[in-house]
């Protein structure tokens, strides 16, 4: 049965269409289209928009965070610790007190909570308050006791326990250390998790998601999240599933037999739930101070490379020669490879790695907020994907300002920079880190908010096809993104004078 739809305008031109669609698939989408159908519906003169594609999110940690305590509200300590305060009179006892989207850049300081400041609600409830953006976390004492780290406890590779002047653990924990503590919480059942997927997937289809990626998949149990996934994917999950995990997970020394990965994932149904590729973090985050910056930090003393006569700060995960050989293994086994660099001098390092293999077209690097014009140069070169989220500019404008400067924060993001230079560039939400309407990313970076760099903006079809069909070119979709003769009819509706 064909079904004709007539009465709305094609959000990326404003333009007046009808579109005729048969077996759930456009056969015609133009001002005007011919040809009998046995149904009619009227849009309503509302603006049509083919469904979004979020390449980057994470789906899983996205349901579960809809249950913790939402820290986003708050903008001073007072405001924090009495919503823990009272959160913590619900929580029941054995169990961990977890929040999100903490943020100290909203304080008038911008200095951390501390361990003492959460020991004076409870030294008995663990607590952890995970930063707003996931690379970071403040833990009371219980938490890191139950972790097993005391004043004595090095700092893992890639990550910081900040400490005090005398030695003493503050509470606070960034990149690796925030996941030693948040590893050592109870993690969700198999069960808690498929239902935390199916939840995050109708959040996603209510604002015109049909196809998302999960960024790290195997931050909790790689084989528990696979069943989760498959679970939520066969129970019909609202939008279709694609995985990235984490490079430990399936290259690692620990990593668990790609025959496992294989009987976890057979039966199902690829374009349901598939695994697009594996990811890997090459530096922290700009909120936390810990991406790999050139230069220093606004109120950071700045650090002398040994290899170098820039001023670096931040953190990189790993070394060069060890990146190089973690994306030389994934490339070789045939991956997609992700990887998350905000700073400039963490991209230096990952194009370094990029253009050390033989074909680095294939591959993504994620974020890339900070880029130099010969970056931008020689990523067009190499010839990779770059995927950016364009509502980090609403959510964060202050605390880029705070951690760099004005100056330097109204660079980031290059959005018109990277498209006239020939860079495939996609968008994407991040989320849970933000709300993740593709609408909302549409008008940040058509009109990029009061402190950003208004040069950079992008024209409505160019973010349109950011977060539809370049989105669906990172991922190596193919039927989906323009509502194209042939392709899934899959489309978002708004009202005409309230989109962006």
């Amino acid at each position: 049965m064909r079904t004709r739809y007539t009465n709305f305008t094609w959000a990326a031109s404003g333009e007046p269409q009808e579109m005729l669609v048969e077996n759930g698939k456009v056969v015609a989408r133009e001002k005007v289209v011919s040809g009998q159908a046995g149904e009619t519906i009227d849009l309503g003169g509302n603006s049509l928009y083919p469904a979004f594609i979020d390449n980057h999110c994470h789906i899983l940690p996205a349901g579960i965070d809809l249950g913790r305590l939402n820290l986003d509200p708050c903008s001073s300590r007072e405001d924090i610790l009495d919503r823990v305060r009272t959160q913590l009179q619900e929580t029941e006892p054995g169990q961990w007190l977890r929040a999100v989207h903490y943020d100290q850049t909203k304080f008038d300081d911008g200095q951390h909570l501390t361990s003492l400041h959460l020991d004076k609600i409870s030294t008995d409830t663990p607590i952890l308050l995970r930063h707003v953006n996931g690379h970071a976390s403040v833990a009371n004492s219980a938490a890191l006791r139950l972790a097993g780290i005391d004043d004595q406890t090095p700092d893992p590779k890639g990550g910081t326990f900040a400490r005090d002047a005398g030695g003493a653990l503050t509470g606070v924990l960034l990149e690796k250390a925030h996941e030693v503590v948040s590893a050592a919480a109870p993690k969700p059942s198999v069960e808690e998790m498929a239902a935390a997927i199916l939840l995050a997937g109708e959040k996603m289809r209510e604002v015109g998601i049909c196809c998302a990626a999960d960024m790290m998949t195997g931050q909790f149990d790689l084989e528990a999240e696979l069943e989760a996934y498959r679970l939520a994917a066969e129970r019909g999950c609202a939008v279709r599933i694609r995985l990235y995990l984490q490079w430990a997970t399936v290259l690692g020394p620990r990593a668990i037999p790609e025959s496992r990965i294989a009987e976890l994932m057979s039966g199902l149904d690829p374009d349901r739930c598939r695994i697009s590729g594996v990811k890997i973090f090459a530096d922290g985050a700009i909120g936390s101070a810990t991406a790999a910056i050139y230069g220093s930090y606004t109120g950071n003393s700045k650090l002398q490379s040994p290899n170098s006569k820039l001023e670096e700060s931040g953190q990189l995960i790993y070394a060069s020669d060890r990146l190089l050989e973690m994306v030389r293994i994934a490339h070789d086994a045939g991956y997609q490879i992700a990887i998350h660099s905000i700073g400039d001098r963490s991209t230096d390092l990952v194009m370094d790695a990029y253009e050390a293999l033989d074909s680095p077209s294939r591959h993504r690097i994620e974020h890339a907020m900070i880029l130099s014009d010969a970056q931008i140069e020689r990523m067009a070169r190499l010839g990779i994907f770059c995927t950016m989220q364009p509502e980090f500019l609403m959510r964060f404008g202050h605390s880029y300002r705070r951690q760099l400067g004005p100056e330097r924060a109204s660079k980031l993001k290059r959005f018109r920079s990277v498209i006239d230079a020939g860079i495939p560039l996609s968008f994407s939400s991040d989320r849970p880190i933000v709300g993740g309407d593709p609408l909302e990313g549409i008008k940040a970076a058509t009109s990029r908010p009061d402190g950003f760099d208004p040069a950079e903006n992008v024209t409505r079809e160019e973010a349109l096809r950011a977060y539809t069909l370049e989105a669906a070119r990172a991922l190596r979709e193919e039927g989906i993104g323009e509502l194209l003769p042939g392709q899934l009819c899959e489309f978002r509706l708004e009202l005409q004078g309230l989109g962006p």
